[in-house]
């Protein structure tokens, strides 16, 4: 990690509780399988969405995987709740450990730049719950401006040519940092970049069924990678 001038962060806020929180009438119907199957299947169904329409925006991929997950586990449907799971994005809950951790990086010198699946209007009210007294991201780069989504390589192509354009930094000073294995530690190993796993055991979406893909470094929590690297970019 000694060399790292760059760390690509997926988007830190906690998916599973703010989806939980939106979608409650669907966990409130009395046939409604555990949460685990609700996630799973919406992650795959979230996951064809994105791949077979790459320019769809996030709030009507979530809308439409809404509709489609109450039809796969023969729940019932309401079009109120979809649209207003649909534009929940914004307040997901930050990860209680993000914003100091964020602080630590910073303060070691490192460029923080966001690479998240989201569209733009809903990373703008994530992103005030995650940047303060410490600054703000170096770069923001998002499905929207991409055009396409992860696991996609050309999402990865898309950043990594804009930090060797912008700061002269190579791929292999870039850190990929994320829980997701589906979107960002897999598809950043095959391009053999990096990889820290933030290993945050409660993680459903993106971890179940990739129990073989490893990282190069795994964590327990931001906190404990941002002390980590800092110390290491200390004694370098």
């Amino acid at each position: 990690m000694e060399n790292c001038k760059a760390l690509v962060f997926d988007c830190y806020g906690d998916w599973e509780q703010g989806s939980c929180d939106n979608l409650q009438p669907i966990f409130t119907q009395r046939t409604c399988p555990e949460p685990e199957k609700v996630f799973a299947t919406l992650g795959a169904i979230k996951a064809r969405i994105q791949a077979e329409d790459k320019t769809m925006l996030y709030p009507a991929v979530l809308k439409e995987a809404y509709r489609l997950v109450t039809g796969e586990l023969r729940l019932r449907y309401d079009e109120d709740a979809a649209e207003t799971y649909a534009l929940s994005v914004g307040s997901w809950p930050a990860f209680p450990d993000s914003k100091e951790a964020l602080s630590n990086l910073k303060s070691a010198g490192l460029k923080l730049v966001i690479h998240s699946n989201v569209d733009n209007q809903s990373f703008e009210e994530t992103r005030k719950r995650l940047e303060g007294d410490w600054g703000e991201f170096d770069e923001v780069f998002t499905a929207e401006d991409i055009g396409s989504y992860k696991p996609d390589y050309r999402n990865f192509h898309h950043v990594l040519e804009a930090l060797n354009d912008q700061y002269e930094i190579h791929p292999s000073e870039v850190l990929i940092v994320a829980n997701s294995k589906r979107a960002d530690i897999a598809p950043g190993r095959r391009l053999g970049l990096k990889t820290v796993w933030i290993n945050r055991p409660e993680a459903i979406l993106g971890v179940k069924g990739f129990e073989d893909v490893k990282a190069d470094y795994e964590f327990e929590s931001m906190k404990e990678f941002a002390e980590e690297l800092k110390a290491v970019k200390e004694n370098i």
